[in-house]
């Protein structure tokens, strides 16, 4: 962590924000009970800390028509070890890919996926990962519903 301290206060509008990124400073300083110029001052200190990283559209994927998800836990050849974090960031760039995390343990990368259907998410498997000869195994998990926390740490 960079030094920055959350106080009670901060915790609040981070949990507020994460409810509605977009919530005006008016809405927001008075669900936390501070004057707005405060409330405005503590979200930009946030920001310039990196506590907040961005705002960025929610999207639904059943409602945009990708009403298959899935968790692919993946395993990089031993001879590629050093080429993970090249493999993670290409990943990051294939339509369908949502989320692209690194981990440790007996797999280096999990990706989340959504697909339009089973055989597009096959498909996706077959082109973006089984085709891969740096990666060694993949695991597939079908996502049947994803329930987002809302309280930061």
């Amino acid at each position: 962590m960079n030094g920055f301290q959350l106080s009670d206060t901060d915790r609040r509008i981070l949990h507020e924000l994460t409810l509605d990124g977009r919530l005006p400073y008016k809405e927001l300083a008075a669900r936390v009970d501070l004057p707005i110029s405060t409330c405005h001052g503590r979200v930009r200190a946030l920001e310039k800390a990196g506590v907040i990283r961005g705002y960025r559209a929610d999207i639904d994927p059943v409602a945009a028509g990708l009403g298959v998800e899935a968790l692919i836990s993946v395993t990089v050849g031993s001879r590629h070890r050093s080429e993970v974090p090249e493999i993670a960031d290409r990943l990051r760039t294939v339509p369908g890919a949502q989320r692209v995390f690194l981990i440790g343990g007996d797999r280096d990368i999990v990706l989340h996926v959504a697909c339009a259907s089973v055989s597009e998410l096959r498909e996706f498997i077959a082109t973006h990962l089984g085709s891969n000869t740096a990666l060694e195994q993949t695991r597939t998990s079908l996502v049947f519903e994803q329930l987002p926390g809302t309280a930061p740490a």
